[in-house]
């Protein structure tokens, strides 16, 4: 066999690419008149899901039940069995895997940063390894593109000297350390890179070809030919004798001054490089199947340079009848935001499968958009290909593993080792069917609320034993919880300790930090979960142990976020359990699939395309230097992607207008078709009925108001006992009285809360209780109480933070003794009072707890009251907004309390809270004790009219009546949904 002229064809975008290519092979393409079997063929194409939907259309196209297909392979997966003859010896080494290669190079990073310490990146990378692990991710696209490109390293010195920044210099040098360091380390395990061994490997197949080691046809099709060492094959396979080149989407329509100027970014671009080196001209390409249509001379004028584009005016106009052709069968659809966006793409899936075998696809490179969709379309249960599939980190095992991770990073924080504790793989061990029911009561009674925690978990939990039983005031939630329940808190707290036992030895090197990972996940979520379904996690924990010998320095930091990012970055593939003919798919993967509606979503400019983007690296300088491809060369293969998928017969656009709060525009492309059809005076399809008929989803066909609910009980039902703080309530809030007292609901303290203010109010109040029940014998046994309710807190720095301000209280309060004790005889502190009343017929009980209430000469009281928050002012008081010292001057002047005075002299609040106003003295009332007495009854007859108001059924509860802060959350508010009702009313 001899060589020959290039043999080169074209598939017009938009024509069906493999359909077109099935039936010419089937016909012998490329040679005519052949009697050989289909079996001596060799199809090349660019992507495995490409050759595996071309072997079904071969098959669909020959109407037989069975066929001996050809050979069909993606270019870069080869047949290494056949270049074993034509590879150099010692050539064709097995490749370092991509895991080995990320822990190599921060190995590598790590000891360039250990010998440059003086460096500001360097001190970076070793305070930091996360930022270790993110440039060595970033380094490998470098290795790459000098695997692909093969760019000397040598010519990096060059820079060093240039007039360039000096964190330019910095980062060179370390490009460089990587870049020569890592093929030494390669080539001492007889290894090469990824790259460097696809490269040769299809250089080695290039030339077999070249030389006629192949035989019989061969054809290579849908490659665009971006990659040099690809474009050698691609040559080779055009001059074979039995060979052909069959070009996706080649534009033989463009005028020739436009195609002498087209730069990187031009979808043409790349095409116009290849058959450049094929050495054959456009006019030479021969068009296989249908000639190009409308749609390609639309897209032609769409794409035409910028240095040729005042031929608009001057030729669109006459070509108005094959533009207003070309744009039918597109349509765009501009939506309000990203949400809708989504909800239009699954409605147009949706509609397409209610015609009999129609595929659709959605094309985008937005992956919020692509997750987006998918959820969209469960509204009708249908589940969708998604080829990018889904990160390990996010289902099984994976995201067992990814939680547990962070929980590490962050030192086991209660609510991060909780949320891996919550995953539904994880048992610590325990029963399965009770596990979760007792992680809820764990929660219940040690998280919830100021969390201390003690040097374990079964520590801590007998701390809150002992604690709850002492407790008058515990959530019913807690009092619920029997003997049985509490033994099995003790046995999950000691499995928590267990667990974080294993992370406890100080071990060093990713080996051993990987062990203790593995061992935790295997104690957690048990052996029955590592199952073949969860192989990727498996197999990624086993090569990342084989490689740990890589980094036996490794910090405990450095594993977990090594092993962060892959887990991240690798990818998973759900059971071939989606729809047949729905397809999720990124712009590379969708390359000459055949779909009958093609939805290309996501077209917001720096979404599709991205804007260009040298790298962290190489600037453009540089790049020029080296001869790396420039940026724009990413942006032309992404056109020319979008060129192909806007050339199918029936194709959406969408975008939105708006992206979170930000205001969005459209791709350049689609304003350059606007710009295009104005200037020709075409008239775009109109995106019809689609964003009515996705906003009408979530619209029901008739609104009917509802009424804002009254929360109104049966009278059997309305609560007759009070204390006197929930009297304010009653004023204020109602609906939090029929919250808690009629529904019987409790609010739940937050999770894991740091002792707050509420918590640091109840201690002082207990240290403040006891020495005001010692008679207030001195300030040292005011410190000594404020020491030991300190001391429960467990934690020093709260003890620390907090013990200042209450020696500062403790002086306050007893300098304030000083006058407080003159005529004093006693001290009544943290004493109960009740008074039972009837009143329309109806028995009440009022209550109160009161501070400290001191008997002074002559059988007069004082109430005080010591407030961490806001004291009430003396008009507020006046006013019964705040009665609870009024209410309880009646409750003492009725003989509520053990002991009955003549009068109440003085009612007075101390605040004992924080900030520059957190110690202060105030009168609730300024008045005589008759003034007293008046108030206290005014208040008493107004709580009694209050209380026969709620003897009338029809009276509700309503939430926030007379409320002071309106924009303060309230425990019941999410039950009460006052905000939304309140701006339902100023609608």
């Amino acid at each position: 066999m001899t060589a020959r002229s290039p043999n080169v064809f074209n598939i017009v975008a938009g024509a069906p690419f493999l359909e077109t290519l099935a039936k010419a092979v089937l016909e012998g393409f490329p040679i005519k008149g052949t009697a050989l079997p289909l079996s001596d063929w060799t199809i090349l194409l660019p992507t495995r899901r490409a050759a595996k939907a071309f072997g079904e259309i071969l098959l669909s196209q020959s109407e037989k039940k069975a066929l001996i297909l050809p050979r069909i392979q993606p270019i870069g997966d080869l047949d290494e069995d056949r270049l074993q003859d034509e590879m150099v010896d010692g050539d064709l080494l097995p490749a370092m895997s991509s895991i080995a290669t990320l822990v190599e190079i921060t190995r590598l990073i790590k000891n360039w940063a250990l010998k440059n310490q003086h460096l500001n990146l360097a001190h970076e990378i070793i305070l930091s390894p996360a930022q270790a692990v993110n440039l060595a991710q970033s380094l490998v696209d470098i290795i790459v593109s000098k695997e692909t490109y093969q760019f000397p390293v040598s010519d990096l010195i060059q820079f060093y000297h240039a007039d360039i920044a000096e964190h330019r210099q910095t980062i060179t040098s370390l490009l460089e350390l990587v870049l020569t360091q890592l093929p030494q380390q390669q080539a001492s395990e007889f290894k090469i890179g990824a790259t460097a061994r696809r490269s040769s490997m299809i250089r080695a197949e290039a030339k077999r070809i070249a030389q006629g080691g192949h035989k019989g046809p061969i054809i290579a099709a849908g490659s665009t030919g971006s990659i040099p060492v690809t474009r050698e094959l691609l040559a080779a396979i055009a001059r074979h004798p039995q060979g052909a080149v069959i070009l996706p989407g080649l534009d033989q329509s463009a005028d020739e001054a436009s195609w002498l100027v087209i730069t990187e970014e031009h979808p043409q671009f790349t095409l116009k490089e290849l058959i450049d080196e094929l050495g054959v001209t456009r006019n030479q390409v021969q068009i296989l199947g249908s000639p190009s249509s409308p749609r390609n001379r639309l897209m032609s004028e769409v794409f035409r340079p910028t240095e040729t584009t005042p031929q608009w005016h001057k030729n669109l106009p006459t070509q108005r009848e094959n533009l207003a052709v070309g744009v039918q069968g597109i349509t765009e659809i501009a939506c309000p935001d990203r949400h809708i966006e989504a909800r239009v793409i699954a409605t147009i899936l949706r509609e397409s499968l209610t015609h009999k075998s129609r595929s659709a696809a959605l094309v985008t490179p937005d992956r919020d958009l692509a997750v987006r969709v998918v959820a969209e379309m469960d509204r009708w249960g249908i589940s969708v290909f998604d080829s990018a599939g889904e990160a390990l980190s996010r289902r099984g095992l994976g995201a067992a593993l990814d939680l547990l991770l962070q929980a590490q990073l962050d030192e086991f924080a209660t609510v991060k080792l909780f949320a891996f504790l919550r995953h539904p793989q994880v048992t610590l061990g325990l029963d399965a069917s009770t596990y979760l029911h007792t992680l809820q009561h764990f929660e219940l009674a040690v998280l919830r609320g100021p969390f201390i925690l003690a040097k374990t978990y079964s520590e801590t939990l007998n701390n809150t034993q002992i604690r709850a039983a002492n407790n008058s005031h515990l959530h019913p939630s807690i009092r619920a919880l029997s003997e049985t329940q509490w033994e099995d808190l003790k046995s999950f707290a000691e499995a928590i300790d267990h667990l974080l036992s294993l992370f406890i030895n100080q071990s060093v090197g990713l080996a051993s930090h990987l062990a203790e990972i593995d061992a935790a996940l295997r104690f957690a979520c048990g052996e029955d979960a590592f199952v073949e379904s969860e192989a990727p996690v498996l197999d990624l924990l086993e090569e990342l142990k084989v490689e740990g010998h890589r980094r036996p320095d490794a910090s405990k930091a450095e594993t977990i976020v090594l092993l962060l990012q892959i887990l991240h970055a690798q990818k998973q593939y759900s059971a071939d359990d989606s729809h047949p003919h729905l397809s999720i798919l990124g712009t590379l993967e969708a390359r000459l699939l055949p779909f009958d509606v093609v939805v290309l979503g996501g077209l917001n400019e720096t979404i599709w395309p991205k804007s260009a983007d040298p790298g962290p690296w190489l600037n453009r300088a540089m790049r020029k230097t080296l001869k790396l491809p420039m940026p724009e060369r990413a942006l032309g293969l992404t056109a020319h992607d979008f060129e192909q998928a806007i050339s199918a017969s029936k194709v959406y656009v969408t975008w939105s207008k708006r992206l979170g709060n930000a205001p969005q525009s459209p791709s350049r492309w689609l304003l350059r078709l606007k710009a295009v059809l104005e200037t020709a005076g075409v008239t775009p399809p109109d995106a019809g009925h689609w964003l009515t008929h996705t906003q009408s989803l979530s619209q029901s066909a008739t609104l009917t108001p509802l009424q804002k609910p009254a929360f109104a009980p049966p009278i059997t039902a309305r609560p007759t006992r009070f204390s006197v703080t929930e009297v304010e309530k009653l004023i204020r809030n109602p609906y939090a009285i029929y919250a808690k007292r009629v529904l019987k609901l409790e609010p739940l303290p937050g999770f894991a809360e740091r002792p707050d203010v509420r918590a640091r109010g109840s201690l002082f109040h207990e240290a403040i209780g006891k020495w005001n029940d010692a008679q207030s014998p001195s300030l040292t046994v005011l410190l000594s109480e404020g020491d030991k309710a300190l001391a429960t807190l467990g934690q020093a720095e709260m003890r620390h933070f907090w013990a200042p301000h209450f020696r500062r209280l403790a002086t306050f309060l007893w300098n304030e003794q000083i006058e407080l004790r003159e005529n004093l005889l006693k001290i009544h502190a943290e004493c109960n009072g009740k008074l039972n009343f009837e009143h329309d017929g109806v028995a009440y009980t009022l209550t109160a707890r009161a501070d400290r209430i001191d008997i002074l000469e002559n059988a007069v009281a004082r109430i005080i009251d010591y407030k961490t928050g806001t004291i009430p002012t003396t008009k507020q008081v006046d006013a019964n907004f705040s009665p609870q010292l009024t209410l309880q001057a009646a409750i003492l002047l009725q003989g509520g309390f053990t002991f009955k005075p003549k009068a109440v002299v003085e009612l007075i609040y101390f605040k004992i809270g924080g900030g520059r106003d957190g110690l202060k003295k105030q009168f609730a009332i300024d008045g005589s004790p008759q003034d007293i007495a008046d108030l206290a009854d005014a208040h008493f007859s107004s709580f009694k009219s209050l209380l026969a108001t709620y003897q009338d059924a029809a009276q509700p509860y309503l939430p926030r009546l007379m409320d002071e802060k309106e924009e303060e959350a309230q425990d019941y508010d999410h039950l009460s949904r006052y905000l939304e009702w309140q701006l339902a009313e100023q609608k």
